[in-house]
């Protein structure tokens, strides 16, 4: 059986998340650690963007709404109230497969633990299409319920690692995606919370460690820190403006994305 560390952040700031997703795949390349599941929600609506749009503007341009860059690819995401995700792990700590295959691996446990919970997630029937607005479409690895998109994925690989980042909403907001994405934006996203009000994320969380040990053979510890060390670490290396993933621009590193 694998063992890997179990983080439950809470709500936090994304500048922060996207920070600490990035900070625990590095130490998976490092070696410090062989697998990460960590799950957090927002402390405020945000939007968060793929490592390849370069840009990204409000359809509302006098909204007011942070806007933090994932270092993983995909379309744009409006955060409001979600489960959302990171799985930093080696590739030699999965069975052998491709990259189609392991976003399948990584998302059974996920589908396991909505069905425990009375939800009847399956995997997209449709073909794959990007679009620049991550629930705008599915993609065949991505789950749903009743033909609406429960669950949105990215994935990185560098260095013979893999960080995988997917939301799942609890609850939407309707209007404020209007105003981040255009009055024409059609939605397939829908939250969970809005499908079954009963549903417990203490259960779900509960149901999804017993999903990786039945789909994955992993068993998971909780993780602590410090929070004071680590904010504190957090902050010294923004101001000094480094690059997490090292020297080079993150573009020239060698690194392989597939997107939303």
């Amino acid at each position: 059986m694998r063992k890997w560390q179990f983080l439950l952040d809470g709500r936090c700031e994304p500048e922060y998340n996207m920070h600490r997703d990035t900070e625990l795949f590095q130490e998976i390349i490092c070696g410090s650690s062989d697998g990460y599941l960590r799950i957090y929600n927002w402390q405020q609506p945000a939007v968060t963007i793929g490592f390849h749009q370069k840009s990204f503007q409000p359809y509302n341009n006098e909204l007011e709404i942070p806007i933090a860059q994932r270092p993983t690819g995909g379309g744009a995401v409006l955060h409001v109230d979600d489960i959302t995700f990171s799985i930093s792990v080696s590739e030699k700590k999965l069975p052998d497969k491709g990259l189609m295959e392991s976003y399948a691996l990584l998302t059974k446990p996920f589908a396991y633990a909505f069905n425990r919970c009375g939800l009847d997630a399956i995997f997209e029937d449709q073909p794959y299409k990007f679009s620049e607005i991550c629930f705008a479409r599915s993609a065949p690895q991505e789950l749903t319920v009743d033909g609406r998109k429960i669950m949105g994925a990215a994935q990185l690989r560098r260095k013979g690692c893999l960080l995988q980042q997917g939301v799942i909403p609890l609850r939407t907001d309707q209007k404020l995606a209007r105003q981040v994405f255009g009055p024409g934006f059609l939605s397939r996203q829908v939250g969970v919370l809005e499908l079954w009000p009963d549903f417990s994320l203490e259960q779900f969380i509960a149901h999804l460690r017993d999903g990786f040990a039945a789909e994955m053979d992993v068993f998971f510890t909780d993780a602590y820190q410090n929070e004071k060390q680590y904010e504190h670490a957090y902050q010294s290396k923004i101001d000094s403006g480094r690059n997490q993933l090292g020297d080079k621009p993150v573009a020239e590193q060698g690194i392989e994305y597939h997107t939303r």
